[in-house]
């Protein structure tokens, strides 16, 4: 957002009632909270992948430009996977 775009918008943002808020809320439910956006990523993903190329074979890192392009998507950092190859790795495992 705008009021991160320095240091002392980020040090204004992290002290903020809202961010406070946020952080208690996620303290207090952390993994529940991660598998929501985990599983709501993996949902958009997914029919991303379907509706768009079908049976297709994809290079991952296309599909996840294409779900990014949506501004309000869950970010790959509010997800349970460190990074997009562990995300696919999972999509592996999971069949």
């Amino acid at each position: 957002s705008k009021q991160c775009r320095d240091e002392n918008g980020f040090k204004c943002h992290l002290t903020s009632d809202s961010h406070l808020r946020n952080m208690k809320l996620f303290r207090d439910n952390a993994s529940g909270i991660m598998d929501d956006f985990s599983s709501e990523f993996e949902n958009v993903f997914v029919e991303t992948l379907r509706r768009r190329h079908g049976t297709q074979r994809m290079n991952a890192n296309n599909v996840y430009q294409e779900v990014i392009m949506d501004k309000n998507h869950v970010h790959m950092n509010s997800t349970k996977w460190a990074s997009l190859s562990d995300f696919v790795q999972y999509l592996g495992k999971k069949g």
